[in-house]
């Protein structure tokens, strides 16, 4: 298998991951038309990391979640916020509070990395929501070389799991599964890519 084929794969699965965040669309015909997409985007990965793709499986074999329960689980009151900061940080108790936040400096520090890479984030969701931050692994895939990438996943994603994992796992939900496999397949992307000394020069050049 040759690192572009390898690089292809990674962008489907990335964007599929975050697909699978979202909520599950309502209509059966576009349910299934979702499923069979899933199981050929597995397929793929299977070629390259069977364990990966283990996880994928077990997630699609497990998730029926109704749009109800989703909402329970993702949104309004959420036992499981998808904003991955929140998971961290504590919110503010006040206006003034918000705009001196860490979860605020986190917030803008995405917003220019998405920005560095020509990419404006969508407006309609706050920069740490978490599918737009595994799409946006899946939009700079190719890019995999480039040191602020490098830096948004060690400093600004994989930090912030273990908190998710946590809920997750008090939740006994199946996307416990989507986590885990979400995990392995960066770790793929950085055993078939690892940080070169002069690569890892870069990234802190740019952080200094």
């Amino acid at each position: 298998m040759s690192s572009t084929n390898g690089t292809q794969i990674l962008k489907y699965v990335y964007a599929l991951i975050a697909e699978l965040w979202c909520s599950p669309p309502e209509e059966e015909e576009k349910r299934e038309g979702n499923k069979k997409n899933a199981e050929e985007v597995v397929k793929k990965l299977e070629s390259i990391d069977k364990e990966g793709a283990m996880m994928l499986s077990s997630f699609l074999a497990e998730n029926d979640i109704s749009e109800e329960d989703y909402v329970d689980l993702f949104e309004l009151n959420p036992l499981c916020p998808l904003y991955l900061g929140a998971h961290t940080y504590d919110e503010p108790k006040t206006c003034a509070g918000a705009g001196v936040s860490d979860r605020n400096e986190y917030m803008i520090d995405l917003v220019g990395i998405y920005k560095h890479f020509g990419r404006k984030p969508d407006l309609t969701e706050l920069p740490d929501y978490f599918p737009l931050m595994i799409n946006f692994l899946s939009l700079t895939t190719e890019s995999k070389d480039d040191p602020v990438r490098d830096k948004l996943i060690e400093e600004y994603i994989l930090p912030f799991l273990p908190p998710m994992r946590s809920r997750l796992e008090r939740l006994k939900t199946p996307y416990l599964h989507l986590l885990d496999a979400l995990e392995r397949v960066i770790s793929i992307e950085q055993k078939m890519q690892p940080l070169s000394k002069q690569r890892e020069q870069k990234v802190e050049d740019h952080v200094g």
